[in-house]
């Protein structure tokens, strides 16, 4: 079965087209505030060459607040007008994916997806690779900095996604054992719509099918607080 991917939540506005666990094809754009004007095009240039699809898939979140509701509107459309079934897709469990796909880490290791989250918070999860896929450790949440530190365990950090770089800057001057952290680097740290694409076509074949009536994004932190905080 063909499932069409389709990731806003980040800066990536992206597509992709995958069946049996490979994928077909994929288009991502990189830059900012461009979600509701190129999200379209985008899905047309993967299905130009996979003419149909049986499931959508979309990255509900945590992320940001407009690309995650032009993301979700989008599929809900495209799922009214195909009847074809949605699936939801957690951000952070897809960009841990990214470190799955290529083998980039052991089986067992944990992997720790950061997402900025603006000032010194992320959003971010645990996630632990099992197989070709992964187990939740920790729910993906909003953490700052300092907390983070807290509740890491004592063994080896896989880091990835676009809140690498800021932990790292955030980390330089501080006491800390980083012995045991790896941070990724490069075009894997980007949001993958491949990688929601695969994570729905399993929940497709666990009939894990989304209510379209009742699916939200899946913002963790308050939109309104968050407003407030930023204008003072």
């Amino acid at each position: 079965m063909k499932v069409l991917g389709i990731e806003t939540a980040t800066i990536v506005c992206a597509a992709a087209v995958v069946e049996n666990g490979k994928l077909l094809s994929e288009k991502y754009l990189t830059e900012p505030h461009i979600h509701s004007e190129k999200l379209l095009t985008v899905i047309r240039q993967v299905l130009n060459t996979n003419k149909y699809f049986d499931a959508l898939t979309i990255s509900i979140g945590p992320g940001s607040f407009t690309g995650l509701r032009i993301g979700l509107s989008v599929a809900k459309g495209l799922a009214f007008a195909s009847g074809k079934p949605l699936l939801a897709i957690s951000t952070l469990e897809a960009l841990a994916l990214n470190f799955i796909i290529p083998d980039k880490v052991k089986q067992g290791a944990l992997i720790c997806p950061l997402i900025d989250a603006r000032r010194d918070e992320f959003y971010t999860a645990l996630y632990r690779a099992n197989g070709n896929g992964l187990s939740t450790v920790m729910e993906p949440q909003a953490r700052r900095f300092g907390d983070l530190l807290d509740i890491f365990p004592d063994e080896e950090l896989n880091f990835i996604g676009d809140g690498v770089e800021k932990f790292k800057n955030l980390s330089q001057g501080k006491r800390l054992d980083k012995n045991f952290w790896i941070f990724a680097d490069g075009l894997i740290n980007l949001c993958s719509a491949a990688s929601v694409a695969l994570l729905g076509e399993k929940k497709l074949l666990k009939n894990e099918i989304e209510n379209l009536a009742e699916l939200e994004p899946v913002y963790i932190k308050d939109f309104q607080t968050i407003v407030k905080t930023q204008h003072g």
